[in-house]
């Protein structure tokens, strides 16, 4: 009987952590600096074990529902509040304040344009003018192959 497999020591107690690391980390810094396996073992062990695999994909859905969340914030404007300490002198003596702030964040153009790219079919296409260009060189492309029998 073999020595147990470093995926008994070294990943499976941690699968609940690696994928909250999913969030802040790429796989590469997981198996490497978090788990001290090397990059090949650490794809060696994806691809046997399954239940590596689906805490990799709900690390990875989470962070993307997350990413898509802040996206849409950004796009439309959002308010936040900003804590100002100030230390002022009364009669002699220093008084710490705290001020807070609502502000908001104005909508951010490059945000709102990637969202509507991809959400609304009317705004996927930049460039129509190139893309149709694009089209045409390679509908003639394959009517030439074609007709040299490809």
């Amino acid at each position: 009987m073999g020595r147990k497999s470093r995926y008994e020591t070294h990943v499976k107690p941690y699968l609940n952590q690696i994928q909250e690391w999913y969030e802040d980390l790429d796989e590469r810094q997981i198996a490497v600096d978090k788990l001290g396996i090397a990059v090949s073992t650490w794809e060696k062990y994806k691809k046997e074990y399954p239940e590596l695999r689906d805490v990799l994909k709900r690390g990875k859905q989470q962070l993307v529902s997350e990413l898509k969340t802040s996206l849409k914030k950004k796009a439309k404007g959002f308010y936040y509040e900003e804590t100002k300490t100030c230390i002022r002198e009364v009669d002699g003596k220093q008084v710490k304040t705290i001020e807070k702030y609502k502000k908001y964040a104005q909508p951010d153009t490059g945000a709102l344009h990637l969202l509507l790219k991809n959400l609304d079919e009317s705004w996927h296409n930049d460039d129509t003018e190139t893309i149709n260009m694009k089209k045409e060189q390679l509908k003639i492309a394959r009517e030439k192959m074609e007709s040299e029998n490809w």
